[in-house]
């Protein structure tokens, strides 16, 4: 299957493709080695690359932390955020903190003591560089990248098919459809808007659309997403737009055609906008 590659147009948002090459191809040997069948285990990767963990109760203080000390790594998981070691966002936010001790650069400086030890806050939310790599590594190393291709050979896009993703690889409806547009088995777009304002987007490269009508400034009043933001109204169903409600769009044959969008809706005014055309 022809891998279509994903763009990210808005300046400065997540990562090059340099980056994102780099990570995935890590991300991808680490879990081919350590879990090649099944759902990635975090846990038995940390135990077979010598890190110490701990589960524990540390208030809002953080998601997860890798520690340097003594010559020795651990990772800290906080269950007063993520409830208990098995959750999605739980395994998300291990498989980040095993991304900061495989990414050299991250693992090197808190090994040589020129950065501290820091509170990460997972799932695509931070605007640091660092926590966006691990991030991305999170989503590489739960989702592996031959394997998804696999789930997805002849797979018309569906919400329904992010939904079966995410149950088979036990990750987030988030991550998992930030994954699918990463990869690029079909020709979609992913939006992450927070109070009304888009934090970023990516599409893959057949996407027929790239630039947003309102740029990142504010979410388009007549979307699915603008409509939670302006009225508070929460679609459970993959619902119609037209390509004008979203997009600049250059030709009038263009602005009719007809696209749905899904939304997942997070907890603090944020919501990921999946667009695909119908």
């Amino acid at each position: 299957m022809k891998t279509r590659k994903m763009h990210n147009k808005s300046k400065g948002d997540f990562l090059t493709d340099f980056q994102k090459d780099n990570i995935e191809s890590l991300a991808e040997y680490v879990a081919d080695y350590y879990c090649p069948k099944g759902a990635v285990n975090p846990e038995i990767i940390a135990e077979q690359s010598k890190i110490s963990f701990s589960y524990g109760n540390y208030g809002d203080s953080f998601d997860g932390l890798l520690e340097h000390e003594y010559g020795k790594f651990h990772i800290y998981i906080n269950n007063d955020r993520l409830v208990h070691p098995y959750t999605e966002r739980a395994r998300f936010t291990f498989a980040h903190e095993i991304g900061h001790y495989y990414i050299d650069h991250h693992r090197n400086a808190l090994a040589q003591g020129l950065a501290p030890s820091h509170p990460s806050f997972t799932g695509f939310v931070s605007d640091n560089l660092v926590e966006r790599e691990a991030d991305f590594f999170a989503s590489c190393l739960l989702l592996p990248k031959n394997r998804f291709k696999q789930d997805c050979f002849r797979r018309k896009f569906e919400f329904k098919l992010i939904q079966e993703l995410s149950k088979k690889y036990q990750t987030s409806l988030t991550a998992t459809a930030l994954r699918y547009a990463t990869i690029g088995c079909s020709p979609i777009m992913v939006v992450y808007s927070v109070s009304n304002t888009i934090k970023w987007y990516w599409y893959t490269y057949d996407f027929p659309f790239w630039s947003l009508k309102h740029g990142k400034l504010r979410v388009p009043e007549d979307t699915a997403a603008g409509e939670y933001f302006s009225k508070g109204k929460e679609y459970t169903s993959s619902e119609i737009v037209f390509a004008d409600d979203w997009f600049n769009i250059k030709f009038e044959s263009d602005m009719s055609r007809q696209f749905f969008e899904h939304c997942v809706y997070g907890k603090q005014q944020n919501v990921l906008s999946i667009i695909w055309e119908k």
